[in-house]
């Protein structure tokens, strides 16, 4: 097991990680995830991220890759929570905690190594992003064996309201060699979250029997892809009999990556229509290159209080988990 420490240019600082299985490396920038070197059936490492070419692009990186979004993960709608005046970053609305949120900001490093696992802890004292706060929170990822563990925790002493998730978006081919359409995936959800044209939740959630697919049989993404015209863009409601959250698998390499989680829900974004001119993986971002896996509870409940609360009342602590576990079929 070994830890990395390297000093960039611009205050940036990447940490890696590696044992047996796995290499992760991060960057102070969002308290990002970088790059994940995963094995596929021939044991080759190879990264199963999509990650920019260069450190330097991170600075100007405006779709989160990797990142930490917060202090709240998605939309709210007309930037309002109740009566609080949210900054307008999506139209009308606020989205992924504002042009000052958590991926935007540099964290302090910690550094952790126990007996049978190592790990990097982010912190960060938020009074910059407009929420009320401070919020003072900390993000861990550890390795163990197979599996990278993200930890977030938060506090503050004032009411505030936080909602969190991790950006990363995956690509189990390896170095982005092939595109999302080599995929298969399953999600253990109980409910689709209904969307208006905005992308905001109408209060109605649809049973899998409901939704255009049932997502607890796994699909190839060729059948996902032709049966959400648009892309996936989509919260599940996960099934809290269920152990893991998701399964994301590519036969062709023969990796398959297993998400368990404490939060409530997962947004999955299949980059549909996504194209830019910079580079990711040695090649222009494009459609359905990777699928963003968003961890979080439901967007905008705030606005659907029966679904639950992300209040955090004064001295109050929160944590949740989710692990990523990586094996071969």
């Amino acid at each position: 097991m070994n830890i990395k420490i390297e000093p960039l240019a611009n205050r940036l600082v990447k940490i890696t990680l590696s044992n047996d299985y796995l290499v992760a490396s991060f960057y102070n920038f969002g308290a990002r995830m970088d790059q994940i070197l995963a094995p596929d059936k021939k044991g080759k490492l190879e990264n199963v991220l999509l990650s920019f070419d260069q450190p330097s692009d991170l600075l100007a990186d405006k779709s989160y890759f990797g990142a930490i979004v917060g202090p709240v993960a998605g939309r709210i709608k007309e930037a309002d929570w109740n009566g609080y005046s949210l900054e307008k970053n999506c139209g009308a609305h606020h989205i992924h905690g504002g042009s000052k949120g958590w991926a935007y900001q540099f964290w302090e490093v910690e550094t952790i190594k126990e007996d049978q696992a190592i790990g990097v802890r982010f912190h960060l004292t938020d009074d910059y992003s407009g929420y009320p706060g401070p919020i003072m929170v900390s993000v861990t990822y550890k390795l163990f064996a197979q599996t990278l563990i993200m930890t977030t925790e938060y506090t503050s002493p004032e009411t505030t309201i936080v909602n969190p998730t991790s950006h990363s978006y995956f690509n189990l081919s390896g170095d982005g060699k092939r595109d999302l359409t080599s995929h298969e995936l399953c999600v253990q959800a109980e409910h689709l979250v209904a969307v208006n044209n905005e992308k905001l939740p109408t209060g109605r959630r649809l049973s899998m029997s409901e939704a255009p697919l049932d997502f607890s049989t796994t699909h190839s993404f060729e059948e996902i892809l032709a049966t959400f015209k648009d892309g996936l863009d989509d919260c599940f409601v996960l099934d809290k009999n269920q152990t893991s959250a998701l399964t994301l698998s590519e036969p062709l390499s023969g990796r398959k990556l297993t998400v368990a989680t404490t939060n409530q829900s997962v947004v999955l974004f299949s980059t549909t229509g996504f194209c830019a001119e910079f580079l990711v993986n040695g090649r222009p971002m494009h459609s359905n290159y990777g699928l963003a896996i968003e961890p979080q509870q439901i967007p905008d409940i705030i606005h659907q209080p029966s679904w639950g609360t992300i209040e955090l009342h004064p001295l109050q602590k929160k944590r949740e988990e989710t692990t990523y576990t990586f094996s071969c079929l």
